[in-house]
């Protein structure tokens, strides 16, 4: 007998510790109880990301960041470019034939920016932040399968307190001998952290942007001041907002090479404003978009004046940088418009009114790709050939008018085309249109048909985004995505037969494609839409798919919701999607307490913390689509998360007297807004959103212009200024309403939130107070846009959404502390 004792506590200890190590197969891991999903596992998944794969395909650089990491932000700092927000990950470079991972920093979180590898992809260059903690020396390397695991503790030494930034850093990692070894950091040459990093023909440099301790100083100054004090003068002389001028100062760098060894910086280009850039591919030259702007634009979010210019790289050999850069295309013939790039950076591509340019960088002007049909009535040699008459821009503008007001016939109707990838060696671009896909041979012109789209019903149509044309040219890549379904994947679309191939196409969700240089292997992201992803790697023909990662092994020991689609049709009768999450250990014909996400549009699904959350705690949750109107967006709301709503308690699946709502940011103004339409919602929460359109319209100053751009012409789609029609931000400011409002009401908000300023919850907690309502405001003093400012806050913020819930749709009236909480003082 106590033999048998003895084996069964042998057979005990190694079933826990073979659980803790992530050894046992799935099957067995079933078979053990499950916990519930906490609000302190909501910041303990890892996220997945590709930072880089190989030319070849043999390696690939991806990072893990949690939320629990990057909690502590300084939200004070808002707006100030000398700023980094903590992006505290783990990096893992993963050989995709056997699956062995390596730990350049060991297990220390590091600051991650961007990687990118060697052309002969044996070593990959790092840009951190800030250095890496001393600690975080090279490492032999993992076993083949060895899991991320679940993360570490507060007192881990790993998690300690990095020491204070030093500017950014820069490592090499050299995969074959597993050495990392940091770039020597020099007086005055500071890597800035939105550099790109670019490997000079040979390997033996990199290209990257640098700042001087001189724009360092001036923005933090610049910073202080509008801050600080003690006087500010604002002043509409001046050409710029205040914050504006602030941030465009972050664009002010110079191009360099590094020398790997020395640390020492060859310029290539001097100090600008440099906006983005790009390298050719055999770096004899960059081609780069120049700021030029000379006021604050109020007609685009950012908007930037910028020209096309070319500088020559081929004398960096000498000292000093080379000759002045040469201008291409002038900023006044570049405004809204997205260039295109060929492989080798000679020729580019763009859409201007529909209609596709070329031009390479050795000529004078664009040519047109797609000219337009000639003229009714023109004949060969004539009319078209005839000078042009100009006319007074009335006159104009009268015709124009009246040829939009009077019906087309299909044949009148103008194809416009949008700019697709270049063919790797250049010589033919995709271009698209409602009606189909095209090859274009660049050099003439010719257009080829590749697929036909159904012009007259595009919601008939997949939904399909062109990834890369493989090496040959033979074939283009191409995301695939049903309209009504699940279905989703990577097809293959053959040129010469126009046949499209499924490579991979189930109910999973799939995203960030890479394919490799040499056309052989893909690495990919995917999950079965309830969990978070993993990575993947798959050979050309797709006929070979592996998972290389477990990302969050630790998810198997907690109970998760599952997801279905869910169709309906709103107050108009038009179709519209949303997701919905079940509760876990969902009983069919059980009515749930049922609460409802809002923001604008929903459809796939995927990873969702919050809602495994609530889902773990007995709640259906619900992602519903609106149909939003420009000019009165207010409607959307009731017409679409009403008839959802409708939809799910004939499911049997919502209880109608126990429905919850609540949105984030734009998702919260909405929320706020449904609720003095309706009174069917028990409990609401606006997290971060506004309620005073008028009182938010030029609030905000650390966006610039964009709390004024939003409702005149973007997501608010008010679609005209304040004095235009006063009416409409009337209608849409739920504090002018909300003595229609009988929902009890929560609002969260951050002290420090750039966005939308906490005062908005403010105006609507003193209202309903005045007015005798329910309303609970809870302020993070230290927060900003997403709201808690630490991790203890995190978890203080998520239990008490949860509590309000369960106190008006289950009647648990729950204390909202948490032992986190207690520790910091932060009590209900």
């Amino acid at each position: 007998m106590r033999k048998f004792i003895v084996l069964v506590v042998a057979v005990l200890a190694f079933v826990s510790l073979a659980s803790r190590a992530g050894l046992l197969s799935a099957a067995s891991r079933a078979s053990q109880p499950r916990g519930p999903f906490t609000a302190e596992d909501m910041l303990q998944v890892a996220a997945l990301s590709i930072a880089d794969l190989s030319d070849d395909g043999a390696r690939v650089a991806v990072t893990l960041r949690r939320s629990y990491d990057n909690a502590e932000v300084d939200n004070y700092r808002a707006g100030d470019p000398t700023y980094v927000a903590p992006s505290r990950s783990r990096l893992l470079v993963i050989d995709t034939q056997t699956g062995a991972a390596q730990a350049p920093f060991k297990d220390t979180l590091v600051n991650f920016t961007r990687a990118a590898w060697s052309h002969d992809g044996t070593r990959l260059a790092i840009l951190l932040s800030e250095p890496a903690p001393p600690a975080a020396a090279a490492s032999p390397g993992l076993k083949p399968g060895t899991r991320a695991g679940r993360g570490r503790g507060a007192n881990d030494p790993a998690r300690a307190t990095p020491p204070p930034p030093a500017g950014p850093a820069l490592y090499v990692w050299d995969a074959a001998r597993a050495t990392l070894t940091e770039v020597p950091r020099r007086p005055n040459v500071t890597c800035g952290t939105n550099s790109g990093l670019e490997w000079t023909t040979g390997d033996r440099r990199l290209l990257v942007t640098l700042r001087t301790a001189e724009w360092e100083r001036e923005a933090r100054d610049r910073f202080k001041q509008l801050t600080a004090g003690p006087i500010i003068v604002h002043s509409s002389k001046e050409p710029f907002l205040e914050w504006d001028a602030l941030q465009r100062s972050a664009r002010k760098r110079a191009l360099a090479e590094i020398d790997l060894a020395t640390g020492e910086a060859n310029h290539l280009l001097p100090e600008r404003k440099i906006s983005s850039y790009t390298v050719a591919r055999d770096d004899s030259f960059v081609t780069f978009l120049e700021d030029v702007t000379e006021k604050t634009d109020y007609e685009e979010i950012n908007g930037t004046s910028n020209r096309l210019m070319l500088a020559d790289l081929t004398v960096r050999e000498t000292a000093g940088p080379g000759p002045a850069p040469k201008t291409i295309v002038e900023a006044k013939d570049l405004k809204g418009l997205t260039l295109r790039w060929s492989d080798d950076g000679r020729t580019f591509a763009y859409a201007k009114k529909g209609e596709v340019f070329v031009q390479r960088i050795d000529e004078a002007k664009p040519r047109s790709l797609t000219p337009p049909p000639p003229e009714k009535g023109a004949e060969k040699g004539g009319a078209s050939s005839a000078p042009t008459e100009v006319r007074p821009v009335a006159e104009v503008a009268k015709t124009v008018g009246a040829e939009l007001a009077r019906p087309e016939s299909k044949e009148e109707t103008k194809e416009t085309f949008s700019v697709g990838p270049f063919s790797r060696d250049g010589s033919r671009l995709l271009i698209t249109s409602k009606k189909g896909w095209y090859v274009v041979t660049v050099a003439d012109g010719k257009r080829e048909p590749i697929l036909t789209l159904n012009e007259e019903d595009e919601e008939k149509n997949p939904k399909i985004d062109a990834l890369e044309w493989s090496p040959d040219g033979a074939d283009i890549y191409l995301t695939c995505s049903e309209r009504d379904r699940w279905e989703r994947g990577l097809q293959r679309l053959n040129i010469a037969t126009r046949i499209r191939t499924p490579l991979v196409r189930d109910g999973r969700l799939y995203g960030n494609f890479r394919m490799a240089r040499d056309g052989r292997s893909f690495v990919f992201l995917a999950s079965d839409g309830d969990r978070p992803n993993d990575l993947y790697v798959a050979d050309a023909a797709f006929t070979s798919i592996r998972k290389l990662t477990d990302s969050n092994p630790w998810l198997a020991d907690r109970l998760l919701p599952t997801s279905e689609l869910v169709s309906y049709r709103d107050g108009d009768g038009k179709v519209l999607y949303g997701v919905l999450r079940y509760p876990v250990n969902y009983v069919r014909g059980r009515k749930y307490p049922t609460v409802f996400e809002i923001y604008e549009t929903f459809f796939d699904n995927g990873f969702n913390a919050r809602a495994a959350f609530l889902a773990s705690h007995g709640y259906a949750v619900f992602h519903p689509s609106v149909n939003l109107v420009v000019g009165r967006p207010g409607e959307a709301w009731v017409k679409g998360v009403t008839s959802a709503a409708n939809k799910l308690i004939e499911m049997g699946v919502a209880d109608a007297d126990r429905l919850g709502v609540h949105g984030t940011s734009y998702g919260g103004y909405a929320t706020v807004l449904l609720i003095t339409q309706t009174d069917r919602f028990k409990a609401a929460v606006n997290i971060s959103g506004k309620v005073d359109m008028v009182s938010f319209y030029t609030d905000s100053p650390r966006l610039g212009v964009r709390n004024v751009h939003a409702p005149e012409k973007s997501q608010d789609r008010l679609g005209a200024t304040l004095w235009e029609h006063p009416e409409r931000y009337l209608d849409h400011s739920a504090i002018l309403h909300a003595d229609r409002i009988t929902t009890p009401l929560l609002c969260i908000t951050g002290d420090q939130d750039p966005n939308v300023p906490s005062s908005q919850s403010r105006e609507i907690y003193y209202a309903l107070r005045r007015l005798g309502k329910e309303v609970e405001w809870v302020r993070y003093v230290n927060g900003a846009h997403r709201p808690p400012g630490s991790v203890s806050e995190s978890i203080d913020f998520e239990q008490r959404i949860l509590a309000w819930y369960d106190n008006h749709l289950k009647g648990e009236v729950k204390k909202r502390t948490t032992t986190q909480a207690q520790g910091l003082g932060l009590t209900a």
